[in-house]
Parts: C-alpha cells; structure tokens; sequence
C-alpha cells in the first residue's frame, strides 16, 4: 500500500486520500475492507448509516501481481499539526488451497504540507501579503546542503506544495496557500554549504510546523 494525501480548495475541511493498493502475492485478493480509525480531529467519510467501527469496502478485487487505486475521503477541524491515524485493511485470500481471512494494519501520516495547495502568486500580491503585518514569521536554517539551488526549490515545490514568486540568483520567494484560506509566505537563500527559509503565515504554530517539515526534507539534500 502506498497513499498520497490531497487538499481541496473547494472544501476547507476534506483532504482525498488516494491509495494504491498492490497485490505481491500469488494469491487472489477480494472482500477488502479499509478502516481508519477515528481522532478528536479527523475522520474518514463513510456512507450514511455506518458506524466508526464499519470499513469501506475497496470498489475492486485484486489478481496476482495486479495493483489499482481507490479514494477515501477525510473530514478535518485543524490543520495546524500533523497527525497519525491508525487503519486496518481486512481482506479474503483466495488460492487453490481455499479460502482465509487476513489484515494489515498501517498508519496514515497526515503532515502539514498535505493541507497546502500549490497556489501562483504574483509578486505584487506577494509584496502586499508580506506588508500587511497579519502573519506571524520564524525562520529555520540548514547546513550541509549539496544540491543546485533549482533541485532545492524542485524539492520544495514537490514535497511541500509551494510556488517559485520570483527568483535572483541564489535567493527566492515561494508562496502556497492551506485549504482553509492560510497564507504561507518564504525568502529561500542558499549560502555556500547551506540554506535559510524565513517564513511567514497568518498562524504561528502551522508555519512552526511546516518549517520542521521543510526541515526534515532539506537535511536529506
């Protein structure tokens, strides 16, 4: 199983989260049944009359070999900090020999940066954004970075949902944008060696959060 979480501009309280599910065995697959158990924060949308303890049955049966894709739909209250949510997949495998229940259990990690949107921004909104004096700012600061300043970016764009508002030479502004309206503001420098990321948001603990993210990502490079 792998997954990719998505925010939806449209909603400001759902993410979709798209699993792949891949049958390595050679045995056939079939009754699958997802299960996330439910936080104070987040839950997965069922159908109407379900219970928390009722799966959602997989809209497909999986062959040897053979993988597909389904999406469950999540309600959230906060965005502000990750969270892990614990599931269950339930299934029925089925070979020459007969029939057996089986389960595997997993973890969705929702972090932060699933709740932004890749968003353009023009450079004077950005500038407008940045003088308002309604975002909170903290800064975070990486060393021993040996990618390209354009790998660096790519990683930040790809990994956390941000666009490139403008760049000189080693130094950039990004800007994304959370599915319940946060504005998220960065100035990307690269020194010889390493890399500094000032960031602003209109939410102190969602932007903290966010640079730990970044963080984490950037030390890898």
């Amino acid at each position: 199983m792998t997954y990719d979480i998505q925010g939806n501009l449209q909603n400001d309280s759902q993410v979709t989260v798209s699993v792949i599910f891949e049958n390595k065995s050679t045995s056939f697959l079939k009754s699958m049944e997802l299960n996330v158990l439910d936080s104070l924060n987040a839950k997965m949308l069922r159908p109407e009359g379900s219970s928390v303890h009722d799966g959602i049955p997989v809209p497909f049966q999986l062959p040897p070999g053979i993988s597909n894709e389904a999406q469950f739909v999540f309600t959230l209250q906060s965005i502000v900090m990750a969270q892990k949510l614990k599931g269950t997949l339930s299934f029925i495998v089925k070979n020459d020999n007969g029939s057996t229940h089986e389960k595997l259990d997993f973890k969705l990690h929702f972090s932060c940066a699933s709740y932004l949107i890749t968003t353009p921004c023009y450079s004077d909104a950005f500038a407008k954004l940045l003088e308002s004096g309604d975002l909170h700012m903290s800064s975070i600061k990486v060393d021993g970075i040996s990618i390209s300043f354009q790998h660096l970016l790519a990683k930040i764009c790809f990994y956390h949902h941000f666009s490139v508002v403008e760049r000189v030479d080693s130094c950039a502004s990004m800007y994304s944008r959370s599915i319940q309206g946060h504005h998220v503001c960065l100035l990307v420098k690269k020194g010889e060696n390493s890399v500094s990321v000032d960031g602003k948001c209109n939410d102190s603990t969602l932007l903290s959060n966010l640079l730990d993210e970044m963080k984490e990502t950037l030390s890898k490079c």
